[in-house]
């Protein structure tokens, strides 16, 4: 399952180690590293302890010196990295909103997940960047509150990961100015450095050789964050939804605000339910108990109130027997059996089972018992 992690190695020596250079918001670009916290190298930082974690190697340094990017909640962020043969993950974090980002070291809690890309549908994420030339486009959430952030680009270079410290951490830092609509927070948070720990199952992998499942690999930092408390809320709208006729709906609340009441119309729900399947009656076609001739058995019908009657009959006599005597192949005997027992035309009473004794003819007895 990782042979593309086993293939990307070969390529690392022509590209390998990688910065972020360029960042575009719905399309349109400030200018190449315009906007961005540049380290001095192109090295990765692989202890999760250290302070370069937040922005990478003099990333925190404030003032930063570094132009501030104006965007809005929901814009579309592109971000242009080197290309990189190192497998594994990319992921995006911001922090604020703060006054001023330019002040801002981001060293701590406060950081909070609005994308990740890890393995999907065979690929890497930094493979899939690999075919678009470093690219990769997000959109920053909804309900985000006006203010400044640090937005971190962060890549996480597995082809290392069976050793402890062995992960490749290569990180980015823009400053933006956002306006949204939100008033609340946006979480859950966590502090960088701090959050991660060079133990971690998504950083430290031993069999990251030798059966591993990328398809199951979730990158540090934690779920993607919700943000709340838009600033604006939505009109309540006056359509309930109607219930699906293959489905079973709940019940819908209708929520009127006090002293409006006549004048919201209440609309009229229809729940359609689904009827109870019928069961099917599954009729055996081999009896596994023997039914004396001339007893009568309640076979179950397909309908629920209903049951046959039938009647399981003797085979029928040959011949005709005189008075108080038994025709040839009629029953003579057997337990619950109140008639006759005297075959007529010279046959013989024998038993069959316990149920049924039978006269067959004296010919047919002696060539049974000679067999």
């Amino acid at each position: 399952m990782f042979q593309s992690l086993v293939a990307l190695s070969f390529i690392a020596a022509a590209s390998a180690h990688q910065n972020l250079h360029q960042v575009w918001v719905n399309d349109v670009s400030p200018g190449y590293q315009v906007g961005l916290r540049m380290p001095p190298s192109n090295s990765p930082v692989t202890d999760v302890t250290s302070n370069d974690m937040a922005c990478n190697v003099g990333g925190s340094t404030v003032p930063s010196g570094v132009e501030t990017i104006a965007a809005s909640e929901g814009d579309s962020i592109t971000v242009g990295w080197d290309t990189s043969g190192h497998p594994g993950p990319i992921t995006h974090f911001l922090f604020g909103p703060v006054d001023d980002a330019a002040q801002e070291s981001g060293i701590g809690a406060g950081w909070f997940k609005i994308d990740e890309v890890d393995y999907v549908d065979g690929k890497w994420a930094n493979e899939v960047m690999l075919a678009n030339g470093g690219n990769h486009t997000f959109s920053l959430p909804a309900g985000l509150a006006t203010g400044e952030y640090l937005l971190r680009s962060e890549m996480l270079a597995l082809h290392g990961a069976q050793t402890i410290g062995g992960g490749q951490f290569y990180i980015g830092c823009a400053q933006l100015k956002i306006t949204g609509t939100g008033s609340g927070s946006c979480g859950p948070t966590i502090a960088i450095p701090g959050a991660y720990k060079a133990e971690d199952s998504n950083i430290y992998i031993p069999n990251v050789y030798n059966g591993f499942d990328p398809t199951n690999y979730t990158a540090p930092g934690g779920p993607l964050a919700s943000c709340g408390g838009a600033g604006t809320v939505p009109a309540v709208s006056s359509k309930a939804p109607v219930a699906s006729a293959s489905s079973t709906a709940a019940p819908i609340a209708s929520v009127i605000p006090a002293g409006n009441s006549s004048e919201i119309p209440v609309p009229t729900v229809t729940l359609t339910t689904r009827p109870a399947p019928i069961p099917t009656l599954v009729v055996p076609t081999t009896l596994a108990t023997i039914t004396a001739p001339g007893s009568v058995i309640a076979v179950p019908s397909l309908s629920p109130s209903n049951s046959v009657n039938v009647t399981v009959s003797a085979p029928t006599p040959t011949g005709t027997g005189t008075v108080g005597t038994v025709a040839l192949y009629g029953q003579c005997g057997g337990l619950n059996y109140s008639g006759s027992k005297q075959c007529g035309q010279g046959a013989t009473c024998q038993k069959q089972n316990d149920y049924y004794y039978q006269c067959v003819s004296g010919q047919a007895f002696r060539r049974r018992a000679r067999a």
